[in-house]
């Protein structure tokens, strides 16, 4: 048995001691949950696919450490049966994908940003990765994106009316999130700080635009 269905069926049983909820609930764990990661599964498999069909005459398969790449594959493979958003399962596809980009390719990562990047992608809030893509395309739309090596810079009280009705707090936890992987980066309080953290900066470094690019698949295809 694998340790996915053994783990369910540790759910289930569990789930029976509980008087008048064990039954839905053990039909929840036991029908519900299968068919959705086994879709989850199907879904990133899908998305792979057609990755590898649009950069097909940019892949080697020798250039592949295969140790790596397993390695690569059982973290995808959590973050697959753990999740249906579709932004995490495109990036998982994405990651595993870029570890068969030929070497000079100028979207391919070394696998230490890769291996930080699912970590990040294990490990973050879908509102929290969300947040990050809405960032980034705010700092677009006001031409603010700066050169590859600079963060760009935009304010709180900007992308809190982009995520309206979203609480002031909650949008700060979601960016603290960001900020613990440096995909956001908030260089510090203000002076004289507005209600609901308003006039605080917001900075997008680096890795985080190429978190969205590569990872999120926000990238032009060649």
């Amino acid at each position: 048995m694998r340790k996915s269905e053994h783990a369910i069926s540790i759910a289930k049983a569990a789930s029976n001691l509980i008087p008048f909820v064990g039954g839905p609930i053990s039909s929840l764990i036991g029908d519900y949950l299968l068919t959705t990661t086994q879709k989850a599964i199907d879904q990133t498999l899908e998305y792979l696919k057609e990755r590898v069909e649009s950069l097909e005459e940019r892949l080697d398969s020798d250039v592949v450490d295969k140790d790596e790449f397993v390695e690569l594959f059982k973290s995808c493979y959590l973050i697959i049966v753990r999740t249906h958003q579709e932004a995490k399962l495109r990036g998982a596809a994405n990651l595993l994908a870029n570890m068969f980009l030929k070497s000079g390719d100028g979207e391919k990562m070394d696998y230490t940003e890769i291996d930080h990047f699912v970590r990040c992608l294990e490990s973050l809030s879908i509102g929290s990765v969300k947040i990050l893509g809405q960032a980034n395309k705010l700092a677009k739309m006001s031409n603010r994106q700066a050169a590859t090596t600079t963060p760009t810079r935009i304010t709180f009280e900007e992308l809190n009316k982009e995520v309206l009705p979203m609480a002031p707090s909650l949008l700060m936890g979601l960016i603290g999130e960001l900020n613990a992987f440096n995909l956001l980066h908030i260089p510090g309080a203000p002076a004289i700080r507005e209600p609901g953290y308003q006039n605080y900066s917001i900075e997008i470094p680096p890795l985080g635009r190429r978190f969205v690019e590569y990872v999120l698949g926000e990238v032009d295809q060649k």
